[in-house]
């Protein structure tokens, strides 16, 4: 009766209020998050507690994680019941004596405490709870497991990919209980991004999305989904996969970002119904914070067919309708600056890399190349400049005088246009 009377007092009381505030956190930590879509997506929100230059997702789980203490605090039994010698011959009551707690729910105030300190960005803490789980609750090996999994999470949003390694290494070797198969998915699929192996991250991240924990997670992971398929050169799924990103109803923000991507993956031979297809988005009212990344994506198509005029006109012209100096306007400078630097049109690259390059992460590819060719070209463009100059005033000095003032006039001309 004692531990009847715990059980449900602990279920429908504390861990009640505990589990309505997890559920409202949770949503609104995993709807009001805002992507960076110029980099591969995180599996979920919270992972962004890891780096402080990230955008911090919402949502205060420390209700929760109080009321999930209050529970442990008052109802966890750990007295045993008294023992029937009668039954001493029966394994499993041998078993069940030697349990560590007789309260037949208060694992779920546990594994809810885990999961709220995880969220809430206490991954040390989290891990924490999920290995006293797993080690106190040994006659559940389903919640064992799930526990575990939990824990290599854990450890892969604090960056020990080897100890995520080694424990899901483990899991799977030891037989797996069907009912984490999925979770299995997810946790591994996140493991395999972290690591680089993009590849092998792609089946388990399919097998992850179908049991996604909702609409917005799933948005999400099939986002990045597409990303993978990208980032192993299989333009064809990734244009399907952001495809279905936009058929999914999702928030604008993301549905516009993936008809941008789109364009990145396009393998189509026709780029003209795309272009116009862009150019329409361009018109609308609602874009108009956009237009940078429109015109951007205008460019990479025309980029894609080798018409590098059309493509860098684009470019010039994303840089110019820009509202918003972060990393799309940076990577679109870095796009054009690249292309003046083949060209050797040293004095029109060195603006874009000198503005972009501090909009960049450490991490971002060839960051290092592209910082010392921007260092380089802030020394080198002051002499260029210097050659065009006395080369144009040289021109103009050989001139007659009627063909020089016409050549001044059409200076004047343009400044005023």
């Amino acid at each position: 009766m004692t531990r009847f009377y715990h059980s449900f007092t602990t279920r429908y009381n504390v861990y009640f209020n505990g589990i309505e505030n997890y559920k409202e956190q949770l949503k609104e930590m995993e709807e009001g998050y805002e992507d960076n879509f110029t980099d591969l997506l995180l599996m979920h929100p919270a992972q962004a507690y890891a780096n402080p230059k990230d955008p911090q997702p919402s949502g205060s789980f420390d209700r929760t994680i109080e009321k999930c203490q209050k529970a442990i605090q008052l109802h966890s039994i750990k007295k045993r019941p008294k023992r029937n010698s009668k039954k001493m011959s029966d394994p499993k009551y041998r078993e069940y004596m030697k349990r560590d707690e007789y309260n037949p729910f208060i694992h779920n105030a546990w594994r809810l405490m885990g999961k709220a300190q995880y969220y809430k960005g206490d991954f040390l803490g989290a891990a924490a709870t999920f290995l006293y789980i797993s080690r106190h609750f040994t006659w559940m090996p389903d919640l064992v497991a799930e526990s575990r999994i939990w824990q290599a999470r854990c450890y892969i949003a604090m960056g020990w990919l080897y100890e995520a390694e080694d424990i899901l290494l483990k899991i799977n070797n030891e037989k797996l209980p069907e009912s984490q198969n999925n979770w299995f998915a997810t946790v591994n699929a996140d493991y395999l991004v972290h690591k680089g192996e993009y590849e092998k991250a792609i089946p388990f991240l399919e097998t992850a999305i179908k049991s996604a924990s909702s609409k917005q997670q799933r948005i999400r992971m099939t986002f990045l989904l597409a990303q993978l398929y990208a980032a192993t050169q299989n333009p064809t799924k990734a244009y399907q996969t952001y495809g279905k990103v936009i058929g999914m109803n999702p928030p604008y923000r993301t549905e516009f970002n993936a008809r941008i991507k789109q364009t990145e993956v396009y393998s189509g031979k026709d780029i003209s119904k795309e272009v116009k297809k862009l150019t329409r988005m361009a018109s609308r009212d609602r874009n108009k914070e956009y237009l940078d990344q429109i015109y951007y994506a205008i460019g990479n198509l025309y980029l894609s067919r080798k018409d590098t005029l059309k493509a860098m006109e684009n470019y010039r012209l994303a840089n110019q309708k820009s509202t918003r100096n972060g990393i799309e306007k940076a990577i679109c400078q870095i796009t054009l600056g690249n292309l003046y630097f083949e060209r050797r049109k040293y004095v029109d690259a060195q603006p874009c890399y000198a503005e972009a390059i501090p909009q960049l992460k450490e991490d971002y590819p060839q960051y290092d190349l592209l910082s010392r060719r921007s260092s380089v070209l802030d020394e080198l463009v002051v002499y260029a400049q210097n050659v065009e100059l006395q080369d144009s005033l040289q021109n103009l000095a050989a001139m007659s005088e009627d063909d020089r003032n016409k050549a001044i006039q059409k200076i004047i001309d343009d400044l005023i246009k």
